[in-house]
């Protein structure tokens, strides 16, 4: 910031001849290796290391379109995960005593999982050992002046990579899709922790919007040296939400999050005096010096390609793995799509009377990951959903051990259903409910609430 203009001006009897000085550096810009404490040189030392082992293992990770993010578990980014996997799951048996792993710790997206935390605990170890004898060996002529602007580009980029895809995901809606007809239908008390969040964001298409616009406005700016310190602010107060959210509802990316608050909050911490000077003391600072950094010995041209390229590939790669997903999202699905009230029931060629009897089927739900049935007693089976050999015929494999094999033909509104369920014959038919009349879908936004 500069120096705010002065309110008073000066009388001509204090008028000085102005002194020409030469302008100061800001003091983290400043200071060389050998003026460094030794204190700061090992945290230094020991962030570059660990950040280093953690972020780079979760570098493909970024791109969709090979595999990341969950989108699939053959692609290029499982694979690289895999060469890190070793390490992860030997600390979490030796040193967690964990004799059986979860089938995704040996996949590159893998979550918080034993070995991700594994992992973590070696990029500790590792980095203290090397920041140490990095230390040890140079505290005659301390070298490595670049280890601090190294740090800060690793993090930066380490952010911006990372959360372009969450923020596509977010933006297309890729990560919260509207509202299936099985969460409209699933009671709070019956929604895990998770699906009760994943179902308040998908809700709100504006919210969930926002949430991604903010993302994206913090990966722009930690693109660039100038903007890097706002980029920052704006991460640690988006991600400390997303971070807290996923302690709160229990969503498996609990260390990721976290992690990418303390990159960000690494980043803020070289700028405090300066933003407690502003923030806090009320005081004027000088305008931070942008000093010589190795980056200034790449020629602008080619680090302004580095940058579109890197950041440009991991906005393509979401792009052309998420885009392709749209319209199965917004295409209507013929069939048990949809919530549909079971008018009629028969079973073993006995019609069961409404409320009479446990076995009778109270409400159908069908949407693209499977079918729920709600039973009279109001307790629930969750089945997958796959196509049998005859056409508008499904196999379904529930909770419970149930299975079947159903029949269904619908005109408009009425559903038709036949085939057996739990080797026995059934026979029923439906009425289609309109998500339109729910409460939740029928409440429209209002500035007033009492009009």
């Amino acid at each position: 910031m500069t120096t705010p203009i002065q309110e008073r001006s000066p009388s001509l009897a204090t008028l000085e001849p102005p002194s020409i000085s030469k302008p100061r550096a800001a003091a983290s810009d400043a200071t060389t290796p050998e003026q460094q404490s030794v204190a700061r040189r090992l945290l230094e030392r020991f962030a570059l290391i660990a950040f280093g082992l953690y972020h780079v293992p979760l570098f493909l990770n970024n791109y969709p379109s090979l595999g990341g993010g969950g989108f699939n578990d053959t692609g290029l980014a499982p694979r690289w995960g895999h060469v890190f996997t070793p390490v992860g799951v030997w600390v979490a048996r030796h040193a967690f005593h964990m004799s059986q792993m979860a089938p995704q710790a040996y996949a590159g997206d893998n979550g918080d999982v034993g070995e991700e935390f594994g992992r973590l605990v070696a990029c500790i170890v590792i980095g203290i050992v090397g920041a140490l004898s990095w230390t040890i060996a140079d505290r005659a002529r301390p070298r490595a002046r670049w280890v601090d602007e190294a740090l800060r580009v690793l993090l930066r980029y380490s952010i911006a990579l990372g959360l372009a895809s969450y923020a596509f995901a977010k933006l297309l809606p890729q990560q919260f899709p509207p509202l299936t007809s099985t969460a409209l239908e699933t009671k709070v008390g019956e929604l895990t922790p998770m699906s009760l969040l994943w179902s308040f964001m998908q809700y709100s298409r504006p919210y969930s919007l926002f949430g991604g616009i903010m993302e994206l406005v913090a990966v722009l700016l930690l693109c660039f040296r100038r903007t890097a310190t706002l980029g920052a602010l704006v991460c640690l107060a988006v991600m400390t939400n997303v971070a807290l959210l996923n302690l709160a509802y229990g969503v498996p990316v609990k260390l990721y999050s976290t992690m990418i608050v303390i990159s960000a909050a690494v980043l803020v911490f070289y700028d405090t005096p300066r933003l407690l000077a502003v923030f806090v003391r009320n005081t004027a600072v000088e305008p931070a010096t942008v000093s010589p950094s190795f980056q200034d010995r790449i020629p602008t041209g080619t680090r302004w390609t580095i940058k579109t390229v890197l950041v440009g590939s991991v906005f393509a790669s979401s792009l052309a793995a998420m885009i392709p997903n749209l319209p199965q999202m917004n295409a209507p699905r013929p069939g048990l799509d949809g919530v549909w009230s079971i008018t009629s029931f028969t079973r073993a060629g006995e019609l069961l009377d409404k409320t009479a009897d446990p076995a009778r089927w109270r409400r159908i739900v069908g949407d693209g990951f499977g079918v729920m049935i709600r039973l009279e007693t109001d307790s629930t089976l969750r089945c997958r959903q796959t196509p049998a050999g005859a056409p508008s015929t499904i196999t379904l494999a529930c909770s419970r051990n149930r299975k079947g094999e159903l029949r269904w033909t619908r005109n408009g509104d009425d559903l038709q259903l036949e085939g057996r369920f739990d080797g026995t014959p059934i026979a029923a038919t439906g009425r289609y409910v309109d998500p339109a009349t729910m409460p939740l879908l029928r409440s429209k936004f209002r500035w007033i609430s009492d009009r």
